[in-house]
């Protein structure tokens, strides 16, 4: 999937207009284990995967949390701190060698000032991420581990691309317990 692609998901743009405000974006690569943002630094970038995989992560006493992941053809921009301008609550980190693009909040701003439809896209994009925030609460409320992990098997880019200790504390269980689950899961 392609940027206009993404896009396209969201909003009917013509191609003209489409092709101009892609053309805003650069291109940037990030090596594995390097860090896109760390807690605290602000977030100021509109992020669009198109390879690799990025970590979205805390450290409460000293212990690292997963908390979000993003994919290929996915945003990859610690979206609280972009919406708000505060400094990020979470650390992204890419888990594998990745690739993106980037635009600048301003060039956005200025963009969806010449382009009001890109408004719309925004704000799409911005209910699409509280829906997934929500639903990820609700998991969190309702369901046990065993049934977190059923569901993440759904998802394979999760299984294949992202190392046990990070699926683990995105569960909310520790890698020994992931693997006991692993284990019963596969015994069925």
């Amino acid at each position: 999937m392609s940027l206009h692609q993404f896009i396209r998901r969201y909003i009917e743009i013509p191609d003209k207009e489409l092709d101009a405000f892609v053309s805003l974006f650069k291109k940037k690569s990030i090596k594995k284990y390097h860090y896109l943002y760390r807690e605290g630094d602000v977030c100021n970038e509109l992020i669009f995967l198109n390879k690799g995989c990025l970590r979205f992560f805390y450290m409460p006493h000293e212990a690292e949390i997963s908390v979000w992941f993003s994919f290929p053809f996915t945003i990859g921009s610690e979206i609280q701190s972009y919406i708000s301008g505060k400094p990020c609550k979470f650390s992204v980190q890419a888990i594998q060698n990745t690739e993106y693009l980037y635009l600048s909040k301003a060039a956005f701003v200025l963009a969806c000032q010449q382009q009001p439809l890109l408004n719309l896209f925004y704000n799409k994009l911005c209910e699409e991420c509280i829906v997934d925030v929500i639903d990820r609460l609700i998991s969190f409320q309702s369901q046990t581990a065993d049934q977190r992990y059923l569901e993440l098997m759904k998802e394979p880019d999760y299984l294949k691309l992202i190392p046990q200790k990070y699926l683990a504390s995105y569960l909310g269980v520790t890698p020994t317990s992931l693997s006991r689950l692993r284990r019963k899961i596969s015994l069925f």
